[in-house]
């Protein structure tokens, strides 16, 4: 009888994951699942990648950990990676362990420079698990607009506002939904005019998830801050928070003290280091492009051949989702496909898709054609 030892947090498959490689993970009875969610949105380069457990073997045999107030050449050179594909300049970054925190020390950063204590936020959007980007009631700080919703823009008190806090394609709260170019150009000006600090959440839409390196290239700005996670170590807890030059000198007259166990580890910094290498050297922006757009096309053919039964299909990159209508159990197609051996996002009647960027075609025909057969 398999334990049952783990804090009952969320809601669980009863699949005991032994073993992964490349878009697969396999259960402890050898069968084989197809990772439509990339973990939780994370092995952005495969599961278990030789190039990057190379990395990581070696590593380890060196230093994993060496405290907060030390360099290593790792953190220099992965701060350098990320200032360079994203156009920052002369920038300056810091590594953490999760999403969350980054976002939390962001926000931290430009309420410690603004003086102010509210920052604004796409209401569908998700930032923190935890503090001042939790979605919460009692969150006072956090002021919402909605998606696309260019006339209520005027009406926010925008000089109560410390920071803007962008994440330009959700996965979360809405299941995958892009801002439009108008809305946001319209949004960051606004923001911009009132000397609010503009910060982008890539946690889930950077390191290649949408056909760019970050979801903020596919708009007209590049933002003072900057936060990865999830992609960044495939799998590995690392994030990061990354400034502009700005944001530097502002700290210097307006210092905050931030330490972290695991900040700036050797580790996690070789890790960021290898996956952004590996990219690069594989083309997967490019691919991911294309990928995405295949994925895309197929589940648009399901939705013309289901026009009763698929709501809408939305995607950009290899982040995707296809939305049901509402008399269409969806949930009973959901348990179909993961005995056929497909694991994907399930919710408020849609399905999503952040594979791993290394995904291949026939493996979204075989996932199509399985979908196609229990519509």
């Amino acid at each position: 009888m398999m334990k049952n030892n783990i804090i009952p947090l969320y809601d669980s498959h009863n699949l005991m994951i032994d073993k992964s490689k490349d878009c697969y993970v396999f259960d402890s009875n050898g069968k084989r699942y197809l990772d439509l969610e990339a973990g939780v949105w994370c092995t952005n380069i495969g599961h278990s990648n030789s190039y990057l457990n190379e990395i990581i073997t070696d590593q380890i045999k060196l230093n994993i950990h060496h405290g907060y107030k030390f360099k290593n050449k790792y953190a220099e050179s992965l701060s350098d990676k990320i200032l360079e594909i994203s156009e920052i300049k002369d920038g300056q970054s810091v590594f953490l362990s999760s999403g969350s925190e980054a976002i939390e020390l962001a926000i931290a950063v430009a309420k410690q420079i603004r003086k102010k204590d509210k920052i604004l936020k796409i209401s569908s959007s998700y930032l923190s698990a935890f503090g001042q980007g939790k979605e919460s009631a009692d969150n006072f700080g956090l002021e919402r607009i909605l998606i696309n919703d260019i006339n209520s823009i005027p009406k926010i008190n925008i000089e109560e506002i410390a920071a803007l806090v962008l994440e330009v394609g959700n996965a979360s709260f809405d299941v995958v939904r892009f801002p439009d170019t108008k809305f946001i150009d319209v949004l960051v000006s606004y923001a911009k005019r009132a000397e609010c600090i503009l910060i982008c959440d890539e946690v889930t839409t950077g390191i290649g998830r949408t056909g760019k390196w970050f979801g903020f290239q596919h708009y007209d700005f590049i933002p003072d801050i900057l936060v990865c996670g999830k992609g960044l170590g495939n799998g590995y807890p690392i994030s990061s928070v990354t400034i502009n030059q700005n944001i530097s000198e502002e700290l210097i007259k307006n210092p905050l003290r931030y330490a972290q166990s695991h900040q700036n580890d050797s580790l996690g910094c070789a890790v960021g280091c290898g996956v952004l290498d590996y990219i690069i050297v594989n083309d997967l922006i490019d691919y991911c492009e294309h990928t995405g757009k295949y994925f895309l096309s197929e589940l648009s053919n399901l939705q013309k051949n289901n026009p009763g039964k698929i709501k809408e299909v939305r995607g950009k990159g290899l982040i995707l989702s296809i939305e049901f209508y509402n008399d269409v159990d969806s949930k009973i197609i959901y348990h179909d496909l993961l005995e056929a051996g497909f694991l994907l996002g399930y919710k408020n009647n849609s399905f999503r898709f952040l594979p791993s960027l290394t995904i291949k075609k026939n493996d979204i025909d075989d996932f199509i054609k399985c979908l196609g057969l229990l519509l």
